[in-house]
């Protein structure tokens, strides 16, 4: 591995040519398809785009359930991309949330979690798949997933990389993690007052979305810091406008999976950084208890030496932790 020197915080590396050398697996082709369905305000149809990854390995005697993955707050498809390369033998639906990567927003809802969720239980139904899926999700997309679940989504298992367990003014990691958030909300509230422009310009500014990186990065190889610096880069402006993104962050910061464990009464795996300024190791242990309370069934790992990033970071690690705890849950039933 080559190490991180600080000139490359400054100045970020290349990133890699080819993901093999951050994942050992080649990288997957998604098929774009748009699912119908209907704005939870007015009914008015519109669509959700889902990239579809068909299996292309298989493991001799274990079950390989589709799973469907949930992106965070400013991400698409491309977030959980290394995640999905690592588990080939499972197909993998990679859902657009509305109004992030090449999703539409709602024409009229509001974004706000109940209608994320229900946006994701309708694009998962209109996936017609032969059996109900494997969900995963990171960041945000933990919180919509999470309250889909629990309003009756269709899922054998729950998968959640970095959960939010607690909302992030209330964030019990530091005082400078809620510190942030509270700028955060400010910075997306002040940007939706600007004409579309020039809020894109705000939200979007190189130096914006290269702090942010370095603020969430705690890998110490080159490689993962240039791709990391890279996906941000190209991605993190995928949205649709900039009133969607605020009320999105609204959201994002206000909602949690806490909120929804009553709900999550089936096995349910929390994977989380231990340095993630979005969730204390307290708070997920927390979140564990109340899974547990609910009569759901829950598997914990807290991670050292990583942080919010763990899709980027350690891919190889989660989809090898999803491994296991499946084929766990295959021999139990």
């Amino acid at each position: 591995m080559d190490r991180v020197r600080l000139r490359d915080l400054l100045r970020p590396p290349a990133p890699p040519r080819d993901t093999r050398v951050l994942t050992g697996q080649p990288a997957r082709v998604p098929v774009r398809r748009d699912v119908t369905i209907a704005d939870p305000s007015s009914g008015a149809r519109t669509a959700l785009a889902v990239w579809s990854y068909g299996p292309v390995a298989s493991r001799a005697g274990q079950p390989s359930p589709d799973l469907v993955f949930v992106h965070g707050f400013r991400g698409d498809r491309h977030g959980l991309a290394l995640v999905a390369d690592c588990l080939p033998e499972h197909a993998v639906h990679a859902v657009e949330l509305p109004g992030f990567g090449a999703s539409p927003a709602f024409p009229d809802a509001e974004h706000t979690v109940a209608h994320h969720a229900e946006a994701l239980r309708a694009a998962v139904a209109g996936l017609d798949l032969s059996a109900p899926p494997v969900v995963l999700a990171h960041s945000y997309g933990t919180v919509v997933a999470s309250h889909a679940v629990a309003a009756g989504m269709p899922a054998v298992a729950l998968v959640l990389l970095n959960p939010i367990a607690e909302p992030a003014l209330d964030a019990s990691g530091s005082l400078g993690a809620r510190a942030l958030a509270v700028v955060a909300r400010a910075y997306y509230a002040a940007a939706a007052r600007l004409p579309e422009r020039a809020a894109r310009a705000v939200l979007g500014a190189p130096p914006v979305v290269w702090a942010t990186t370095v603020a969430m990065s705690e890998t110490g190889d080159r490689a993962v810091l240039g791709f990391t610096h890279d996906q941000h880069r190209r991605h993190f402006s995928s949205f649709a406008s900039a009133g969607m993104l605020a009320e999105a962050y609204r959201a994002s910061s206000s909602g949690t999976v806490l909120q929804a464990a009553a709900g999550l009464r089936l096995p349910v795996l929390l994977v989380a950084g231990v340095q993630d300024p979005m969730g204390s190791p307290a708070a997920q242990r927390a979140l564990a208890e109340a899974v547990r309370a609910a009569g759901g069934t829950v598997e914990l790992h807290l991670l050292e030496g990583v942080g919010h990033l763990l899709h980027y970071e350690r891919p190889v690690r989660c989809a090898a932790l999803v491994r296991t705890w499946l084929a766990g849950l295959a021999r139990a039933a």
